[in-house]
């Protein structure tokens, strides 16, 4: 399947999808430099593929994503 309809299958955007593949998170094949990525449903569905999405979802990995130990800064408006 490409990406679009990889990145449906396992519920998360395209971009996520791609950002895993480019670290070596999950399996997917460029074969053609100007064609479309394709990922295989069988790696989609491995232990570690299935971990990254509930990672995903859960909003660790997440850019501005606040760790409830962080403090935050208050800026004076006046």
């Amino acid at each position: 399947m490409n990406q679009t309809q990889a990145a449906a299958f396992l519920g998360i955007s395209a971009g996520a999808l791609r950002l895993a593949v480019s670290r070596g998170q999950i399996e997917g094949t460029h074969p053609v430099a100007d064609g479309p990525w394709v990922f295989n449903r069988c790696e989609l569905q491995t232990p570690a593929a299935l971990e990254l999405v509930r990672r995903i979802k859960s909003g660790r990995n997440a850019p501005g994503a606040r760790d409830a130990n962080q403090s935050t800064l208050d800026f004076s408006t006046t």
